[in-house]
């Protein structure tokens, strides 16, 4: 599956796909959490950010098309050399495709090409799949950490230089 740089047309296909995997994740992550990343991404200032992101020189932002509907996303931004993947989901309707997979891969690419040396990120501990597809890509597991909205989660570490 083609994975493409955002292009500012395809941004309200970028913000349903993560509308549709925060739905997903309701019964895998607290009811709370799911419902307030929903409800962010459904107000305007969720479309702003995002266009800001379009434009910002250190960020990578990431879709998986196919026939000409959005799969999957990925988004994240350089920070002093370092990567941070700040999302990355796919439609459940396609996982198990090799998606995911793709999406990292070139999101690695990307942070390697803009001059990062780690890529960091974070997951929840019931996101089997997404532990599994990050250690297999060789991230290592750092250790527990908490969000901002109190979750308990995982960061993971990859030197990519």
């Amino acid at each position: 599956m083609p994975i493409h740089c955002l292009l500012y047309e395809r941004l309200h296909g970028f913000i349903e796909c993560y509308i549709h995997v925060f739905k997903s994740l309701y019964g895998i992550l607290p009811d709370f959490y799911v419902t307030n990343q929903i409800d962010e991404a459904t107000r305007k200032g969720f479309y702003d950010k995002m266009d800001e992101e379009l434009t910002n020189v250190n960020s990578i932002m990431l879709v998986a098309i196919e026939n000409d509907v959005i799969k999957g996303i990925a988004w994240g931004r350089i920070v002093d050399c370092s990567s941070w993947l700040a999302f990355m989901g796919v439609e459940p309707s396609s996982r198990g495709k090799g998606i995911g997979r793709a999406l990292l891969n070139r999101f690695i690419d990307k942070s390697r090409e803009k001059g990062a040396k780690k890529i960091k990120l974070n997951t929840h501990p019931d996101l089997i799949a997404a532990i599994s597809l990050y250690e297999n890509t060789g991230f290592i597991r750092e250790g527990p950490i908490v969000n901002p909205h109190g979750l308990e989660l995982i960061l993971y570490s990859k030197e990519i230089s």
